[in-house]
């Protein structure tokens, strides 16, 4: 886990993470490889906190994405535990900018799903119920959901957003705007291929399961803290999301990163949020 004032805990799980990505300095490079979001572009974005005695205020810890009025989809790994309590998080929403004085979100209830497994992060997916539902605007709105019969694929147009570092040693600095990149999806027949060439032990290589799904090229993914977040695409005239960040290594250097495949969780979620 990396300590740092900004992002406190590394929420972004990877077997490997080892080096760092050379990108132009005079580009905007951001979540990795991508540029500043504008206000209002992504409003079901949200950041979730935990409190930090050492920088004594709630410090950003993963991404999560609104898909309800009332209730948050993020990763299971950033909440870690099933009976994690759900007075230990708050929730910004509406906001590109960390940090800004904004009254941030109780949440009343945390369900980790049944299947998560925490070694191989499959079904890597949670949901936060908040403590009041939420007044939506043109910065705060649910993102869609898609269907049990929704297929993506690399020809989709799809985006990611998030706080994270934006290389795996450079966190992301003041005034703490929210990045985005375009990202790509990649069969998971590709992605397993990939992750085997980079493994010389198959016995180590990185399972990739139908309940997973990959996505993003060299230089242009997640990092460290943007784990949660949604990964989006553009379909039947909508924002759909797709994915959940889950896993990646050396910080998108050079593998695709692996998202928790929405489509698989769908049954799970609408027995919850319903």
């Amino acid at each position: 886990m990396f300590r740092l004032l900004l992002l406190a805990l590394s929420c972004l799980e990877s077997p490997v993470f080892m080096a760092s990505v050379s990108v132009s300095r005079s580009k905007p490079v951001g979540i990795v490889g991508g540029h500043r979001t504008p206000p209002g572009r992504w409003p079901w974005q949200v950041s979730l906190r935990t409190y930090s005695y050492e920088a004594s205020s709630w410090v950003h810890i993963c991404g999560g994405s609104i898909i309800h009025p009332r209730w948050i989809l993020t990763a299971a790994h950033c909440i870690q535990s099933q009976d994690a309590d759900p007075a230990v998080y708050r929730v910004q929403v509406g906001e590109v900018y960390l940090y800004k004085e904004q009254e941030l979100l109780n949440i009343s209830r945390i369900i980790i799903h049944p299947d998560y497994n925490d070694v191989i992060k499959r079904f890597d997916v949670a949901l936060m119920q908040l403590t009041a539902l939420l007044v939506t605007s043109t910065r705060v709105s649910p993102v869609s959901l898609p269907k049990d019969s929704s297929t993506f694929d690399s020809t989709d147009q799809c985006w990611l957003a998030g706080w994270g570092n934006l290389l795996q040693h450079v966190p992301l600095q003041p005034p703490y705007q929210l990045y985005e990149v375009k990202t790509p999806i990649l069969d998971n027949k590709s992605c397993k291929r990939a992750y085997r060439k980079k493994t010389s032990d198959e016995r180590k290589a990185v399972a990739i399961f139908e309940d997973m799904l990959c996505a993003g090229t060299s230089g242009r993914g997640p990092c460290f803290g943007d784990s949660g977040g949604p990964l989006v695409c553009w379909k039947s005239n909508k924002w759909i999301q797709v994915g959940v960040v889950s896993m990646g290594t050396d910080c998108s250097n050079d593998l695709p990163s692996v998202f928790s495949r929405v489509r698989s969780s769908l049954a799970w979620i609408h027995q919850h949020i319903q």
